[in-house]
């Protein structure tokens, strides 16, 4: 692709250093809670985190307890599990996967449901279940709306609803989002709607994060029948995001419209459960390379006005599964799915005064066969151990390119490749548990799993430096490779749990993955041929090493009728990640950290003061030119009352107005010529200052 070039411009020179190696200490974060049935799964229920989420954050990756996610736009955060994220981990929205349709992963899964729709998150990090999904190597995330409620037998019709609105100082955020349910006893029908609009935030220091705002609408109509053991739900969804800036790339999104349907079958039967689910999206997504909310009215970062592009995707598929009980002691589970993706991606050339229209991919699709088994054994009161097999076969193509002139040169070698490519991969997956008695538990987990590239990964062509292929948030702009491999990951997990009733809680859970054919980059073309503050990096096979460990419990201080429960909590994390031919360590990997918390609750009265605290960090990946960033501590304070059938929430995020930079912030793209810098240079995105925040929720 042939992009004019700007002057060059001093770029300052990331420092390598060497990682801190030591682990933070610490009880459970706040609202996290450990299923005594499946410990290895991070629970997030509404009672908890979820209603305090919903003041915070208009991004549903804000409510993912437990563990990082990666900065994006402002309802576009990647969630991070032991190292790794976005299509590393398989999420589903109410049992649907969804694919990014943008070069810049934009709108990832969790973008499409609004944290007023949220009731339920599960987290299943390092070694998942088969059934949970294939093309996956960290971990799933699960996250559901709540399900249909009918009216009682013999009850009339049965109605209810909810009014909600949030407020944040900080961006001047404004929101608020309704519901509304009517029901019989066999038939159930629900809305929920909601629209927040915000501005760009402001830093600890005052200063304006440009890009940093955004707009969002959703709505969403199920309509639910039961008829004994059985349930059918459909359910049709529909989003608007008019704008949404993102201040750690070189675009911003300037429309994103997604209409979808999903219907859904649950049934029990004397042998076990059948589960039915098929669906369909369609997303029209644009962005823009020059908004006038970026760079000053004299600076346009391409050279000339508008930088339009446009994707069109879709995703459609179905999953069938069963779970037969074979005994009183073994269940099988075998099932059946297809996720199939298309996308193109045209970007307009008029606009620019070009003679064609720029392809980036043409008709592009991907299509994943699954199918698994699994067999699970309690052996007795104490053991129970689960093992699963799994195939996913990976068929992906794309049509023919073109570059702006149309006679582009490296669009004709593209074209002349055999283009379509199948990888067929293998999984499996061992957890052993064991329960000496009610006080502890423990799970050992092992698993060899895989993940095919997605299409931008094997299809994008283009090597230009300005960062418009790419969803990394560090402004380095990305070049397919049709030749990838499959990434394979080999995990080890082990996972400690005890507690003493309400009393105190500890959980460790220590982790080690290898993964072959490591989906990594080397430099195409560096700093000193293509004159921009970025550097074209050629996606390419390695080797990488990830480990760490997780901690977190609890502890009851005290709890009296008069003074209520007072509890400490808190959690501490530390990954490390390195890629052994590179000799560096892996982009984003979260510094050490943890966070500790002081949670009172009387009555319809809860409250928590949070302490964040978050190490250097030093191991970064020179080649992506990812800049170190200090370490800091935050204080959080927040609290609600709930008074019949209203609640009120009031929260202070960064009560001491701390500076800081969010370590998997990205650069601060919207800022490349910011005031009292010579030229272009990359820095670290500055994270949000304080922010008094409030929220209303009326049930009726």
């Amino acid at each position: 692709m042939k992009m004019p070039r700007l002057p060059s411009r001093p770029v300052a020179r990331d420092r390598l250093l060497s990682a801190a190696l030591f682990i933070c200490f610490g009880s459970a974060s706040t609202g996290e809670q450990t299923n005594t049935e499946t410990p290895e799964i991070l629970v997030v229920g509404r009672a908890e985190i979820l209603d305090a989420g919903q003041v915070m954050s208009s991004d549903t990756a804000s409510l993912l307890s437990g563990i990082d996610w990666a900065q994006g736009g402002g309802v576009s955060g990647l969630p991070m599990i032991h190292g790794l994220g976005d299509d590393r981990v398989r999420t589903l929205v109410n049992g649907v996967p969804m694919a990014s349709a943008c070069p810049m992963h934009m709108n990832p899964p969790l973008s499409y449901i609004d944290p007023s729709n949220v009731d339920h998150i599960d987290i299943l990090p390092g070694v998942t279940p088969v059934r949970l999904g294939g093309d996956s190597i960290g971990g799933t995330i699960q996250v559901e709306s709540a399900p249909p409620v009918f009216a009682a037998s013999g009850a009339a019709l049965a109605t209810s609803g909810r009014l909600s609105s949030l407020y944040r100082s900080n961006s001047s955020a404004l929101g608020g989002s309704a519901a509304a349910s009517a029901a019989s006893t066999d038939f159930s029908l629900t809305y929920q709607g909601s629209i927040t609009r915000s501005g760009d935030y402001h830093d600890g220091a005052g200063d304006r994060i440009n890009a940093s705002g955004f707009e969002t609408q959703n709505s969403e109509l199920t309509a639910a029948y039961r008829n004994g053991a059985h349930l059918v739900e459909v359910t049709t969804a529909w989003q608007h995001i008019p704008y949404q800036g993102f201040p750690n790339s070189d675009m911003d999104m300037t429309g994103n419209v997604a209409a979808s349907f999903d219907a859904r079958y649950t049934g029990g039967y004397e042998w076990g459960e059948l589960h039915l689910i098929t669906y369909y999206d369609h997303v029209s997504h644009d962005m823009d390379g020059n908004g006038p909310d970026r760079y000053p009215p004299s600076v346009s970062i391409t050279g000339f006005g508008e930088f339009p592009t446009r994707e069109r995707g879709q995703d459609y598929g179905y999953r069938a599964d069963a779970g037969i009980a074979l005994s009183s002691r073994d269940t099988l589970r075998m099932g059946n799915e297809l996720h199939a993706q298309t996308l193109d991606d045209h970007w307009p050339g008029a606009p620019m005064g070009m003679m064609f229209d720029y392809t980036s991919l043409n008709d592009a699709s991907r299509q994943q066969w699954g199918t698994f088994i699994e067999w699970e054994r309690r052996w007795d009161g104490h053991w129970t151990s689960e093992l699963g097999l799994r195939n996913d076969t990976v068929h992906m193509d794309t049509g023919p390119v073109q570059g702006y002139d149309g006679l582009d040169a490296t669009a004709a070698a593209f074209n002349a490749l055999h283009r379509d490519r199948t990888d067929v991969n293998i999984d499996a997956t061992l957890q052993v548990r064991f329960q000496p008695d009610d006080s502890e538990s423990y799970i050992l987990g092992l698993a060899r799993k895989n993940r095919s590239p997605n299409l931008y990964e094997r299809y994008a062509w283009g090597t230009n430096t300005i960062g418009t292929v790419g969803w990394f948030g560090d402004g380095n702009g990305y070049t397919g490779n049709p030749n990838l491999k499959p990434e394979t990951a080999d995990t080890a997990s082990f996972a400690a749990n005890l507690h003493n009733a309400r009393a105190w809680q500890l959980r460790l859970t220590p982790y080690f993955t290898n993964v072959q054919h490591y989906i990594g980059v080397i430099p195409l073309c560096g700093l000193g041929c293509a004159e921009m503050p970025g550097a074209q990096l050629l996606f390419v096979n390695q080797r990488a090493r990830i480990y760490g460990a997780d901690a977190n419990g609890s502890y009851t201080v005290s709890d009296s009728r008069v003074g209520g429960i007072f509890k400490v909590t808190g959690a501490a994390g530390y990954v490390h990640g390195e890629d052994l031919i590179t000799q560096t360590p892996l982009y984003h990997m979260m510094p050490v950290h943890g966070s500790l918390a002081l949670e009172h609750e009387l009555g319809s009265w809860s409250s928590a003061l949070t302490l964040h605290m978050v190490g250097r960090k030093t191991a970064v990946d020179p080649i992506r030119l990812e800049p170190p960033t200090a370490g800091y501590s935050l204080l959080d304070v927040r609290t609600a009352f709930e008074w019949r059938h209203v609640r009120l929430d009031l929260a202070i995020t960064n009560v001491l107005d701390r500076q800081y930079d969010n370590p998997l912030g990205g650069t601060w793209q919207s800022a490349l010529y910011p005031p009292g810098y010579d030229g272009a240079t990359f820095r670290p995105l500055p994270a949000s200052g304080r922010s008094f925040d409030t929220g209303v929720s009326v049930n009726f």
